[in-house]
């Protein structure tokens, strides 16, 4: 059964002072719109998908303009300076050569080791 005390005080009496006056319509209509705007761009995929690639291409567009500049200050390098450019350009051909010559003699090696082996085998 309900109780005489609770039936003869209305709802609205029972209320705290905190809850004594509610939002208005107006501010639970901002609330509620930018509540419906926040979800609204978290299930929009195609446009947040759209963003993270636009701000991909931006940084992509940034490095790639660093790299041109850098290429620019090694070019105005060489011009003033085209020795440097040479002997750094006979190092890193020596490099590629040596790299070649101890490839190949490896292979030969491997190649004898292996004639060997099918030798003692009998192959």
């Amino acid at each position: 059964m309900t109780d005489p005390k609770d039936a003869s005080e209305p709802r609205h009496a029972l209320r705290t002072e905190a809850d004594a006056e509610p939002p208005s319509v107006e501010q639970q209509r901002e609330e509620l719109a930018e509540t419906v705007e926040a979800l609204a761009a978290k299930v929009d995929v195609p446009a947040r998908v759209s963003a993270a690639a636009h701000e991909s291409t931006e940084k992509v567009q940034e490095v790639a303009q660093q790299g041109v500049a850098k290429a620019h200050e090694g070019v105005a390098q060489v011009k003033e300076n085209p020795q440097v450019a040479g002997i750094s350009l006979a190092g890193a051909l020596a490099a590629v050569v040596l790299v070649a010559l101890v490839r190949r003699r490896r292979a030969r090696t491997a190649l004898r080791r292996q004639t060997v082996l099918d030798i003692l085998a009998g192959r």
